[in-house]
């Protein structure tokens, strides 16, 4: 109970930020699947039988929409990962939205549907008529590849040991992936670091971001620092502990003790993962990756699918010690 509630604290912090529908280099958006990592035992029963449907909450109308699970889980890809991606990597990515979405059903925990596509809560999904939308003249190009790629996984999950793992993603890590614990506060023994080397060959990899005096504090403020003690930014800002990721766990901001999540969310930062740079007048982030790290690395894993590694390689990759069950 006192890690689900640490969950449900974390989860209730993103959503007052998280910069989910900011563009990556595919115009994919990013994801940190924000589901609760309560353990859910999934009986032999549960294992044989996998649901035909799920209702899914659609904040386009605000209303909750019955579909198959199929259709569910093509919507869900698309609306997380770059359909020029491989095929490896995508079959990766149906099973880990697959795997969230069945998981999230068996939960039973909201209000209105089984799951929402409100990417600040679980994961996104875009209906046939949205796919159309964004990808244009790629349509039936991009659709049949997706299809393809779902049929060919249709009823594959990721457990740990009898339990549906909650299958974290993001766009892109620093070149190893984070240890959930780090950032959530709860052990997930099949989310911890790992390589990501291909990561580091992202053309968006880095990013940059400057703030004048003025922005900086005005919005460090709101976070609790001292401004007087922001007088001077030199000595106010000080990075004091990093995962041994290179995430940034802890940084004090004029007198105030901040998370790298609070300052990635407050300051729109790719990444917790970055340097800072301050003069006189200004800060400097000098930002790696995009998003929290932690579990599937989506460019990581195109690099690996790119390099030979099947999607069940990648999987195993990513989530340590799960095996891939299909229902």
């Amino acid at each position: 109970m006192k890690n689900y509630l640490i969950l449900i604290l974390f989860c209730a912090i993103s959503i007052l930020f998280i910069p989910l529908a900011m563009a990556e280099p595919s115009s994919a958006p990013e994801n940190t699947t924000q589901l609760t990592t309560e353990q859910t035992t999934v009986t032999d029963n549960q294992q044989t039988k996998s649901p035909e449907t799920i209702s899914v909450f659609r904040t386009v109308n605000n209303k909750a929409e019955k579909i198959t699970f199929f259709e569910y889980v093509c919507g869900s890809v698309a609306a997380e990962m770059p359909l020029a991606y491989n095929e490896e990597a995508l079959k990766a990515q149906a099973v880990a939205c697959y795997t969230n979405a069945l998981r999230q059903k068996n939960l039973g925990t909201e209000k209105n549907g089984d799951i929402s596509d409100d990417t600040t809560v679980h994961q996104g999904y875009i209906d046939a008529d949205q796919r159309k939308e964004k990808w244009g003249k790629d349509f039936e190009k991009y659709e049949k590849k997706l299809q393809k790629a779902v049929e060919d996984v249709e009823g594959e999950a990721l457990y740990y040991k009898n339990q549906l793992c909650v299958a974290a993603f993001c766009a892109i890590s620093n070149g190893k992936t984070e240890d959930a614990e780090n950032l959530w506060g709860t052990k997930v023994p099949y989310l911890v670091s790992v390589d990501s080397e291909g990561d580091t060959l992202s053309p968006t990899y880095t990013s940059t971001v400057s703030f004048s005096k003025n922005e900086f504090i005005k919005i460090a403020e709101k976070l609790g620092s001292d401004k007087e003690k922001l007088s001077d930014l030199k000595t106010s800002v000080k990075i004091t502990k990093k995962s041994l990721s290179g995430t940034v766990l802890k940084i004090t901001v004029g007198g105030k003790e901040l998370t790298g999540e609070e300052i990635r969310k407050a300051f729109s930062l790719r990444s917790p993962t970055f340097t800072v740079k301050t003069t006189k007048n200004a800060v400097t982030f000098n930002v790696s990756g995009y998003g929290h790290g932690i579990g599937m690395s989506q460019y990581g894993a195109n690099y690996l699918a790119e390099n030979g590694y099947s999607y069940k390689d990648i999987l195993e990759h990513y989530y340590s010690g799960t095996k891939i069950i299909k229902k």
